[in-house]
């Protein structure tokens, strides 16, 4: 499956297309991928971003943790990256930013909720695929309170 998804990125990104970053830019994306915690959640999620400068972009988002064994989770993101633009059709970004998750338990007569501050870190890399359609990886590392776990999600995104 993993070799299936990294030739299809690979056919998309082989089309024509055109770097995607310029100052002014925006762009709102569909995220979904998987949290490295003890339960292993499935997340969806949307996002904004926003060039300031041809390489430095904000990037606020809201994410879903899916319900699993009892824990879920709901966190609002706003990470800054710089982007390194290799080539008009494929770039790569450092990221750094903060979390506030809210976490809710549900096993069987134990029901709880915590709230949490954290921060963010990690790498992404993108795919022009066309002028407006951008195809991307995400990897990053949220250090939360008793929640610390590696993310790995792909996006989907339009720019206009």
């Amino acid at each position: 499956m993993k070799k299936l998804v990294i030739m299809i990125m690979l056919a998309i990104c082989s089309i024509g297309a055109f770097a995607q970053t310029e100052q002014g830019q925006s762009s709102f994306g569909f995220n979904v991928g998987y949290h490295f915690n003890d339960n292993g959640n499935t997340y969806l999620g949307i996002d904004y971003r926003y060039s300031i400068t041809d390489n430095w972009r904000i990037a606020p988002s809201i994410n879903y943790l899916v319900k699993n064994n009892g824990l879920s989770a709901a966190a609002i993101d706003v990470n800054a990256h710089y982007l390194f633009k290799l080539s008009d059709m494929f770039g790569f970004y450092p990221l750094l930013g903060l979390d506030l998750s809210f976490w809710k338990f549900n096993i069987g007569k134990w029901d709880d909720n915590a709230t949490r501050f954290g921060a963010n870190v990690g790498l992404g890399a993108e795919c022009y695929v066309s002028d407006v359609i951008t195809v991307g990886l995400e990897v990053k590392y949220n250090a939360i309170k008793d929640f610390d776990a590696a993310m790995l999600g792909v996006r989907v995104g339009y720019t206009f």
